[in-house]
């Protein structure tokens, strides 16, 4: 046996991959307190999975880089309310389908550049704390959101209240049919979701970009000394997770036509980090693989869907999901070091 077959079979571990035993061990658990499984309610799973997945992402690459993102769901909120706007504006001033259709979307994707970049210039740039910053920006994203739809008339919000609602018509319908859609049975945001994870994936294991991230969470000193822009990388992955936030805002109004700024995204960055620990990303940065976010999402996702199969009070619910993070979060930490200790 060859030296480099040895060093293969030594650096491989079970544990680098149990976020797919996880997902199995979920599934099974679902499948059998649900009484029945279809091929429609396995899809539905990937569908539930898409906006929050897609978030998941954006946050995965952040904590590689050692930071964290708490505005993902603010931002979310926020573009998918001035999306709303614009959708609004745009039928009522008589704007073809197609015209209304395209600027909506160009709107949310653009717009959650721009808000992730703001918070990628001042962590990246001015190196402020990340934490800090998406808290203030979290803070800011979703009151703005809330006070627009507060002074905005009935027209342009499309309905009477506190929330927005797309006005009905083709452009509305067809924007709907796309995100309940389905392509072979799959849904539509669904498959966009795996899309996404597919190439974002491919960047992070092998491109030079993917490499220079995780260099950063494991030291970003020492990834400096090498030559890496640290500053200019710890801007464009804030800057691709508000891009994504973007795509998230155009799916759910795709799904939903209408948003509400004061509860949607509500916790999505907690949903979106809980995605990444039962992923296997390593909360201080520089280890796991991104692959595993797309499972830790769908975990969640079959979390979620237990719970509410066994008719557990809804009051009680974030405490259960909030016990499995802990406890994934301990399992993340202790496991290496109990790995350690038995090998000496």
């Amino acid at each position: 046996m060859s030296e480099t077959t040895l060093k293969r079979k030594s650096t491989f571990s079970i544990g680098q991959y149990s976020y797919i035993l996880i997902f199995a061990a979920l599934f099974i658990a679902f499948w059998l307190v649900s009484g029945s499984l279809t091929w429609s309610g396995v899809t539905m799973i990937l569908r539930h999975s898409a906006v929050v997945g897609v978030l998941g992402l954006g946050m995965g690459m952040i904590i590689i880089t050692g930071d964290i993102d708490l505005s993902v769901g603010a931002i979310l909120s926020c573009i998918a309310s001035f999306g709303c706007i614009i959708f609004n504006l745009l039928v009522l001033a008589g704007v073809s389908t197609g015209i209304v259709v395209l600027a909506t979307v160009l709107f949310c994707l653009v717009g959650g550049t721009l808000l992730g970049f703001f918070n990628g210039a001042l962590i990246g740039k001015l190196k402020l704390p990340a934490f800090i910053v998406t808290l203030a920006t979290q803070l800011i994203y979703r009151s703005v959101s809330q006070y627009v739809c507060n002074i905005m008339s009935q027209d342009v919000k499309g309905i009477s209240g506190n929330t927005f609602k797309m006005i009905s018509g083709e452009a509305r319908q067809g924007m709907y049919d796309f995100g309940n859609g389905t392509v072979l049975t799959l849904p539509t945001c669904g498959l966009l979701f795996v899309l996404i994870a597919a190439f974002l994936i491919y960047t992070a294991t092998s491109t030079k970009y993917g490499k220079r991230l995780y260099a950063i969470g494991s030291n970003a000193k020492a990834a400096h000394m090498a030559g890496v822009n640290v500053e200019w990388n710890r801007t464009s992955v804030f800057t691709i997770t508000g891009f994504l936030c973007g795509v998230g805002a155009a799916m759910w109004l795709c799904m939903q036509g209408g948003v509400d700024p004061s509860t949607v995204g509500v916790s999505n960055e907690m949903y979106a980090i809980a995605a990444v620990v039962l992923g296997g990303i390593a909360m201080t940065g520089g280890k796991g693989h991104m692959l595993g976010i797309v499972f830790g999402t769908l975990s969640y996702t079959l979390i979620d869907k237990i719970i509410n199969a066994l008719h557990v009070d809804s009051l009680i619910n974030n405490s259960i999901k909030g016990a499995i993070l802990l406890v994934a979060i301990i399992i993340q930490i202790l496991g290496p070091q109990l790995r350690k200790k038995h090998a000496a």
